[in-house]
């Protein structure tokens, strides 16, 4: 994705990680009780009229798997809710990927704004989250890597985490939780609203 030079990307950038932690809380909020006391899982029929709600026209793209076109798409399959035995399965499963999906999406806006230079530990602990993220939620890091200071909040990122899991798989632990996650993007809009006070100082001078 092509950098960006916007003048305000530091006031986008904390109205964009809002949205990701209040996404975050919404998602924990509506699963907690499946979460901890195993209730039932969310209604899957209940997302039927807003999946109704599109403007593509997929039967346009429709084809057999050998090519020919057909008149009508092919049944999907119905998407069903695992069941778990555990809360540290249940949490595995509902979390990893919002949080995934959380600090993928603030990373590479970073990326695209050019704030992912920043030398700050918090930045670089970032931006090393995602790169575990992309490789199967698991740290890969060379011993003889440079690797900028990658820090937040008591939690470093260095060479002996090659190979650990970075959320838990709800078997193995995890180098972070769902706590950490959602209170290091707080940070980063507080780093974020410092940085645009900065700017905003420099101009007025």
């Amino acid at each position: 994705m092509p950098e960006s030079k916007h003048p305000d990307a530091c006031r986008i950038g904390v109205a964009f990680i809002e949205a990701q932690l209040t996404t975050l809380f919404a998602y924990a909020s509506l699963l907690s009780d499946w979460i901890d006391r195993g209730a039932p899982p969310p209604d899957f029929a209940k997302a039927a009229p807003l999946l109704a709600r599109k403007r593509s026209h997929p039967e346009a793209h429709t084809h057999s798997e050998d090519g020919t076109p057909m008149k009508s798409p092919p049944p999907e399959d119905a998407l069903s809710w695992p069941s778990f035995d555990t809360a540290d399965k249940r949490i595995a499963f509902a979390l990893i990927v919002p949080c995934t999906n959380a600090i993928l999406a603030v990373a590479e806006y970073f990326d695209v704004h050019r704030l992912s230079a920043s030398r700050a530990p918090e930045v670089q602990f970032l931006m090393r989250l995602r790169d575990a993220a992309v490789n199967g939620n698991t740290f890969s890091i060379p011993a003889d890597e440079y690797m900028p200071h990658a820090a937040y909040a008591g939690l470093i990122v260095e060479p002996t985490l090659d190979g650990t899991l970075l959320f838990s798989d709800g078997v193995r632990p995890g180098f972070i939780e769902f706590g950490d996650t959602v209170g290091l993007l707080r940070y980063l809009t507080k780093l974020l609203k410092s940085m645009q006070s900065a700017i905003s100082g420099g101009d007025a001078g």
